[in-house]
């Protein structure tokens, strides 16, 4: 096999470009003799060069550039060589690109156009834009190779403190990526990749479920992007599988609430499944306490914005979540406190009328 060499990057409308490495060495710069001409002012006139090493590696050399030539975000030093890969992220100056590869068999003729020129007007709005992200070779095998897990927390009643539910909280196992959730989530949203990552954390999940013999219930999130989507319910066909004494109740963030028509059908689809819904983060934004009782869930998660130090806010914050929290019982929902980390919040909100609550205070999330 041999390789074909590409930068890719993106116009200033947003529209992809690609710029394949037909002549050896390319060097990029304002200059007009330049394989790849970039029009902006911090552009030196012979700006930097890709060669070959060995018969399918690259180099990048800085020829001296004012502004500087970048792999991965690390500045080169003037006139010196590194290596390339696959994915890398270039820079030079502000100018973003990412090298690409593709193989091809020997024996196949790849068609060139010979020695090519191309002028690209840069987009200096960003020090250094990052429309590519780095670590995406890192993430897509993390979802490709199964390296996440998962965390349960506990959820447990107010009334005995028993344990009654976990919520499944992923993480990451590759290497050289983060575990937390929320930088992965991060990552996955600059690659186009969170509903991938949003179903890799349930699948690994129920995974986990398979292995208890007891029934147990599960909390699982859902990302906004996917809601209402087919591609959801066959995930949770797939994870229902997987896991039949699962108990699963589906979290749905409150932003979706607002779409009555869509969460009516979706409730009803998810009932016929035998899969349960929670509203998450309740309190977090616009509480939409009119699409509630449309559509009211099987459980209600009241953010942890609202229960943090409730036992030392004022008597009128107190009085308003307390209502709040009979509204959704008079609604047939079941109130859960989460965040709560202290025995003085717990002792408030279980006067209050919540049923399940989640937090520190009864168990931090552990990894299975």
């Amino acid at each position: 096999m041999s390789t074909i060499w590409f930068l890719e990057s993106a116009t200033a409308g947003g529209d992809a470009l690609f710029i394949p490495l037909e002549s050896l060495p390319f060097r990029i710069g304002r200059d007009n003799t330049c394989e790849l001409r970039l029009i902006a002012q911090d552009v030196s006139r012979v700006h930097a060069s890709i060669d070959r090493q060995g018969m399918d590696e690259l180099t990048l050399c800085d020829l001296g550039s004012t502004n500087g030539s970048f792999v991965n975000r690390e500045r080169l030093g003037a006139h010196m060589a590194t290596q390339l890969h696959a994915g890398d992220i270039l820079h030079f100056g502000k100018s973003e690109f990412r090298l690409k590869s593709k193989p091809v068999p020997l024996n196949q003729t790849v068609a060139t156009s010979g020695h090519m020129n191309m002028t690209v007007m840069a987009d200096l709005s960003a020090p250094l834009p990052e429309h590519f992200a780095l670590q995406e070779q890192e993430f897509l095998e993390m979802l490709t190779m199964d390296m996440v897990t998962v965390a349960y927390q506990p959820i447990v009643d107010f009334d005995h403190r028993r344990l009654v539910a976990y919520e499944v909280l992923g993480r990451g196992k590759h290497p050289l990526l983060p575990q937390a959730p929320i930088r992965l989530l991060e990552l996955a949203r600059l690659l186009g990749k969170e509903v991938a990552l949003s179903e890799a954390f349930r699948l690994a999940g129920a995974r986990a479920a398979a292995a208890i013999a007891d029934p147990v219930r599960l909390f699982m999130n859902t990302h906004p992007s996917e809601m209402f989507t087919e591609g959801l319910y066959a995930s949770l066909r797939t994870i229902m599988a997987i896991a039949p004494n699962m108990d699963l109740v589906i979290e749905v963030h409150e932003t979706a609430v607002a779409e009555v028509d869509k969460m009516k059908r979706m409730a009803h689809r998810l009932k016929s499944m035998g899969i349960k819904f929670a509203y998450d983060d309740f309190g977090a934004g616009q509480s939409r306490l009119n699409e509630l009782a449309e559509v009211p869930p099987d459980f209600v998660k009241f953010d942890m914005s609202l229960i943090s130090n409730i036992d030392q806010a004022s008597a009128t914050k107190q009085k308003m979540l307390s209502r709040l929290v009979h509204m959704v019982t008079d609604l047939g929902s079941v109130a859960l406190a989460e965040g709560v980390e202290t025995e003085g919040e717990a002792v408030l909100c279980h006067r209050m009328g919540f049923k399940l609550c989640q937090g520190f205070l009864t168990g931090r999330p552990t990894l299975v």
